[in-house]
């Protein structure tokens, strides 16, 4: 390799590393901000959770053909925070039962799924689940977020 080519290419690692160093301090400056609207958000939704278990406002529509107790307690801990894994739900769900198991929570999810409540997605070689659409649509309504 020629000594003009060398110093091309030293100067294009220059460049790149300034650039790689501003987007750092871009991204940097944005977690910030982002990191505390969530945090608002998931508040926000906590209280509301909170409202609806103390009958202050409607929850007919969430929880509509959902009978039983753990199965509502998953939905509530995927409104409280979306994209969990079958461990992280019954962990969510134990925290406020007191007890379940991963098998009944299994069970539950699959149910779930099956009545359009809760959507299962492979990521990065594990399995988490999230609100279907539709719930977050009637969560949202809820809320007074839309109509």
């Amino acid at each position: 390799m020629g000594k003009e080519r060398k110093k091309d290419m030293q100067q294009e690692i220059r460049e790149l590393s300034e650039k790689i160093e501003k987007l750092e301090q871009i991204i940097a400056h944005l977690t910030g901000p982002i990191g505390r609207m969530q945090e608002l958000a998931e508040r926000y939704i906590r209280m509301m959770d909170s409202l609806v278990r103390l009958g202050m406002l409607p929850h007919e529509d969430i929880f509509e053909g959902i009978k039983d107790d753990i199965s509502r307690e998953i939905i509530r801990a995927l409104l409280r925070r979306n994209h969990l894994n079958i461990s992280q739900i019954t962990e969510a769900v134990r925290e406020h039962r007191g007890t379940a198991s991963r098998r009944i929570v299994r069970e539950r999810l699959q149910e779930l799924e099956g009545m359009g409540k809760v959507e299962r997605r492979i990521e990065k070689k594990a399995t988490v689940y999230s609100l279907s659409e539709e719930m977050v649509k009637k969560w949202s309504e809820v809320l007074g977020l839309f109509k």
